[in-house]
């Protein structure tokens, strides 16, 4: 026992010296660390502001190779060849695009190299309108606790979000935007619409517009001022192609390039339609294409405003025999007219549909003996007996071409 004890003693003691010992305080401590494999993920370079490179994969493959791959991007829809009033269509394709929005986004964060490329895709539109999904709600569709205030606001919220992001937080993005399709409802309505306007100017390829300024409160006239005072102090030369809806044709008179125009809301006139030579004139020398319903052809100073134009569109909502006859003969007076397009809104009997498309013909023969052009006129009319709901795809076309008169 008292060796054990002494056995014990003696060791604490030697642990004690050599805690104690100067050599044991001075001496440093070494840590050793075991070999770590080597990493295989692909090495980066660091460029000057810091961020990261990769160097290897799909990232590196030659700019003209990645162009090749992007041009396989599916193309956007010809927003010029739908029916602007076709709004289940319309929706569908601004869906469609925010979905290969967001597609490209993610693919455009995962790379500095690639980020080049998506950019042009990603911002080459600004789009707020029904049907486009918005974190978890989708624009104008009406859900548990939905009012009329609540999604005029969110229309107009994402639309100054957009506009912030590229005018604000990164300017570089605004030479990309190249259409404009928006919205714009009954909230903040002045505000938003200065910011708009602003903004437009800022966009230098932007090319095509569609503006929907719509209201559940204000009266129509109140926001024609609002409209005419946003935009009083722009012009936009870089625009030659705009939708807009009446409340909104005093954007046209800031587009002195425009070549193609289109009343979308063809509804009941207001007292201010009858104005829209007065309210245009002077405004849109260019215009080639106007579309647009019968009913503004109120007098032939309408279409003096416009002595280019080259083809029209005239939607027809019901047919009055003597009333078109009286407005389609206003059609002579366009030297230049090469195309007359009419769509009825509602089924036509087939006496109409004849008497319609003649007295187009007889006005292109007549235009014809004077320039010698080639010319064509067509009837896009509802199939009998549709319902409303299937109009637009029930539709059928009948035209007549006039070829180029053979020389005697």
């Amino acid at each position: 026992m008292e060796d054990r004890s002494r056995r014990m003693v003696t060791r604490s003691k030697k642990l004690k010296v050599q805690k104690d010992s100067p050599a044991a305080i001075s001496k440093p401590l070494i840590i050793r660390a075991n070999k770590m494999a080597k990493s295989a993920r692909p090495e980066k370079k660091e460029v000057k502001n810091g961020a990261s490179l990769n160097t290897n994969g799909f990232p590196m493959l030659p700019d003209e190779l990645l162009l090749e791959i992007m041009s396989f991007y599916p193309p956007k829809s010809d927003l010029l060849s739908m029916e602007p009033n076709d709004y289940r269509a319309l929706a569908q394709d601004a869906s469609e695009y925010a979905v290969k929005r967001d597609t490209l986004i993610a693919l455009a964060q995962t790379c500095r190299n690639l980020r080049r490329f998506c950019r042009p895709y990603i911002w080459s539109r600004i789009e707020v309108c029904h049907g486009i999904r918005v974190g978890e709600a989708v624009l104008g569709v009406w859900t548990k606790g939905s009012t009329t205030a609540s999604i005029d606001r969110m229309f107009n919220a994402e639309l100054v979000r957009q506009l912030e992001i590229v005018t604000v937080r990164d300017p570089s993005l605004a030479k990309y935007i190249k259409l404009l399709n928006v919205d714009l409802r009954d909230y903040s309505t002045p505000t938003v619409l200065a910011e708009l306007a602003r903004c437009i100017a800022l966009f230098p390829n932007l090319r095509l517009v569609k503006l929907n300024v719509s209201s559940s409160k204000r009266k129509t006239d109140k926001l024609d001022t609002a409209v005419g005072k946003a935009f009083s102090s722009y012009l936009y030369p870089q625009v030659d192609q705009a939708f807009v809806s009446k409340s909104a044709i005093a954007f046209l008179r800031c587009c002195p390039s425009l070549r193609l125009a289109n009343l979308m809301d063809y509804g009941i006139r207001r007292s201010s339609d009858y104005g829209l030579a007065m309210r245009l004139k002077g405004s849109c020398p260019r215009l080639e294409n106007l579309m647009m319903g019968i009913g503004e052809v109120d007098c032939k100073e309408t279409l003096q405003a416009f002595p280019n134009l080259r083809e029209v569109t005239l939607v027809l909502h019901a047919f009055h025999h003597g009333l078109f006859m009286n407005k389609i003969a206003m059609f002579s007076t366009l030297k230049h007219l090469k195309y007359i397009k009419l769509t009825a809104i509602t089924s036509l009997q087939e006496a109409d549909r004849r008497t319609i498309l003649d007295m187009a013909i007889q006005i292109l023969l007549k235009l014809q003996k004077e320039d010698k052009e080639e010319k064509e006129a067509s009837l896009t009319y509802t199939a009998q007996d549709s319902p409303r709901y299937l109009a637009y795809w029930n539709q059928k076309t009948e035209t007549i071409c006039l070829p180029v008169p053979k020389p005697r």
